[in-house]
């Protein structure tokens, strides 16, 4: 955040005098987490800044220091096959050589990380041009950014906070759009996570862009709480990267026998989530519980925002009918992507008979899924359209507190029959069925998380927190329906047949049932609770 304010009344326009006001305070603990929280992200982005800054002096700088770096990376990478020792790894990569460090040696030099070495030392000029200076500029998100987020930091040195802030503004557009560029003349088969990387990272990339002109906005209006969300869901697009390579680390301690290549795939699918599940961290930790706040009027986005979703509720309805029905042909009575002419052309057939043997297996539990996941779409979205229109300064009315019970428990349901599909579908990916039963995993995980953050916000009757879930909910729990509709679509488009084979068609469908999630992000940001405790 470039500027911050100790005063609300510059902070942000507010109600009159008479406007109720909140107190709260946070437990000592919450305190603790929150600052070992924000810290651990910061150092770790802050080391991956530096093997950026690294790899980028020596490897990428040096097609332009040498004119025979083709032969010398063909020469380093023959040597490295041979002899994959440490040193040879970290003269052909030191971030391979870091990342080796975590893992195995043999498992990258195994890889196709090589051979893509091989094409960064002879792709075209004006490649080597942008992805350098891509690099060089992103670096100083990495290694500044996550301090920002820092509440102590922050109050103690304002001055220094401003100069980060105003560093992170300008260089993450540029970085941004030398990647856009670098992407526009690169196929992406040229890319070592070729098309499902390609289409994250312009998504990434242009929710990154909206945000930071967001930020900019929000401070010069003096919405500071908005400020600080915008910049929190920046910070999180440009996580990509960064959390591609942590995953492929982590990743490999869980299925050490897993080859890179299925693994990569595996991170592509949970990537997003994960990112901006730590964008929300973040602004969760940096929400002002302890200090009496006046509640601030929406702004006029917010208001539009809102006002807009309400008129189109009979859309939503359809959409959540429409839900609800392929929910019941496909999941309840059916055997899941088996059943869909789209799947069989995009998804490996080992992957479709682990799904439907598993749906097959468990009939009960695969109709309770289905049913609980699809019923909770719409009583939520009922929910959220009522606590929508409820006063901020009223308690949650008898009626809503049933509704909103009634929807925990159908998302518990269909969390944890996600949870339990997903796990006999197989959580160790493999070759033959890539990411086997991590979405169901996954979403399971995430409905269930956001299930007891909803449980308790109903317990302490805090009204703005518990829209804040839902929200999250709602975004989460069509993830089934979600799949096949992305099939559906993709198998429109001209996807080479060498990329369906290698996963490519399902892992981007899969990784995109989470692009709801944006949604519930900006919600968070321009939503009551950053209102009344940003």
């Amino acid at each position: 955040m470039v500027n911050s304010s100790m005063r609300l009344a510059q902070g942000a326009p507010t109600m009159s005098s008479s406007s109720p006001t909140l107190r709260t305070a946070p437990k000592a603990s919450f305190n603790w987490l929150s600052t070992l929280y924000v810290v651990l992200i910061a150092l770790i982005m802050s080391g991956t800044g530096w093997l950026a800054l690294r790899e980028g002096n020596t490897r990428y700088m040096l097609p332009f220091r040498t004119d025979h770096v083709a032969e010398l990376a063909s020469q380093q990478a023959r040597l490295l096959r041979q002899q994959p020792t440490m040193e040879n790894i970290e003269k052909y990569s030191p971030e391979l050589a870091t990342l080796s460090k975590g893992t195995d040696a043999q498992r990258f030099v195994d890889s196709r990380l090589i051979e893509h070495g091989l094409y960064l030392a002879q792709m075209p000029r004006l490649n080597q041009i942008l992805l350098t200076s891509h690099i060089f500029t992103g670096v100083a998100c990495m290694l500044l950014g996550g301090w920002q987020f820092w509440p102590a930091f922050r109050k103690r040195f304002m001055r220094l906070h401003r100069l980060i802030g105003g560093i992170y503004v300008v260089t993450v557009p540029i970085s941004v759009l030398l990647s856009f560029a670098y992407l526009t003349v690169t196929a992406p088969h040229n890319l070592y996570t070729r098309l499902t990387a390609w289409v994250a990272l312009w998504l990434f990339g242009t929710v990154a862009l909206v945000s930071v002109g967001a930020a900019v906005h929000a401070l010069k209006q003096r919405r500071i709480h908005e400020h600080m969300g915008y910049m929190a869901l920046s910070f999180a697009c440009m996580l990509v990267a960064p959390m591609l390579r942590l995953n492929w680390v982590m990743l490999a301690w869980l299925f050490p026998h897993i080859d890179q290549e299925t693994l990569s795939l595996v991170t592509m699918g949970i990537m997003m989530p994960e990112c901006l599940l730590i964008g929300y961290g973040l602004i969760h930790v940096n929400r002002q519980y302890d200090r009496t706040m006046t509640r601030r009027t929406p702004s006029d986005m917010t208001r539009i925002a809102q006002q807009t979703f309400q008129r189109a509720m009979p859309l939503w309805y359809a959409l959540a009918a429409g839900a609800l029905v392929i929910s019941v042909m496909h999941f309840a009575y059916g055997l899941g992507m088996s059943g869909t002419e789209s799947a069989n052309k995009m998804v490996n057939a080992a992957l479709l008979d682990r799904e439907a043997l598993a749906l097959r297996d468990h009939p009960l539990v695969r109709i309770a899924f289905a049913l609980s996941s699809s019923l909770a779409l719409l009583l939520g979205l009922h929910l959220f359209n009522r606590l929508l229109n409820q006063a901020p300064a009223k308690t949650l009315h008898a009626s809503l507190k049933g509704m909103a019970r009634g929807m925990l428990i159908l998302s518990m349901l269909a969390g944890t029959g996600a949870i339990y599909l997903g796990w006999h579908i197989g959580l160790a990916p493999a070759q033959q069925w890539l990411s086997g039963g991590t979405l169901y995993t996954t979403s399971g995980a995430l409905i269930l998380l956001f299930a007891a953050v909803m449980a308790g916000n109903i317990a302490k009757g805090h009204l703005a927190m518990l829209k804040e879930s839902l929200a999250f909910l709602l975004c989460l729990l069509p993830f089934a329906p979600l799949l096949l509709i992305y099939l559906w679509v993709l198998q429109w488009l001209p996807i080479p047949a060498d990329y369906i084979q290698q996963g490519q068609g399902y892992v981007l469908a899969a990784g995109s049932c989470g692009t709801l999630m944006f949604a519930a992000m900006f919600y968070a940001v321009l939503g009551q609770a950053s209102r009344e405790h940003g």
